[in-house]
């Protein structure tokens, strides 16, 4: 990566930074107590519960950008934490905290849809080994929707 492209990134971080900055200061300053029916209440309450998760997010997004800041300054910042090669341009504009090439992205992603082979069997305390390839190849194939038909969970 070229030093001109380095400083084009190193400027959007800090411009990222500044302006969720300045973001949490504002939400910080409209949360405000409501007063109000047991309703209010508890859609002030969850409404607190996802803004709470919201700044959780926020608050790992802006821990990537300054681990992409630093990895500019130590001269690590494109190349792919796994195999070492270069990560394209077009991701690293596309995703700028992109640790990762596209390649070992789609491994590690793949990876863990692999991990939801294994079930858990709570009535037995087991783990059950569920090929969910194999599910996928025995279920219906329909041609169209009048093909599909559906079973009632209500005795009529």
């Amino acid at each position: 990566m070229n030093q001109l492209n380095k400083q084009k990134f190193m400027s959007m971080f800090n411009e990222i930074l500044g302006e969720k900055n300045g973001a949490n200061e504002l939400s910080k300053l409209l949360k405000t107590s409501v007063k109000g029916d047991d309703v209010d209440t508890l859609n002030h309450q969850k409404e607190q519960a996802l803004n709470m998760r919201l700044d959780q997010r926020n608050i790992l997004f802006l821990k990537k950008v300054e681990e992409a800041k630093q990895k500019i300054l130590d001269g690590t910042y494109g190349e792919c934490e796994d195999c070492g090669t270069n990560i394209s341009q077009k991701r690293l504009l596309a995703r700028p905290t992109a640790s990762l090439c596209i390649e070992c992205q789609e491994e590690k992603e793949m990876n863990e849809f692999g991990n939801f082979n294994k079930r858990r069997d709570l009535n037995n305390k087991k783990f059950n080994e569920e090929n969910i390839d194999d599910h996928i190849m025995k279920t219906d194939h329909f041609k169209s929707v009048n093909d599909i038909t559906f079973e009632s969970v209500v005795d009529l």
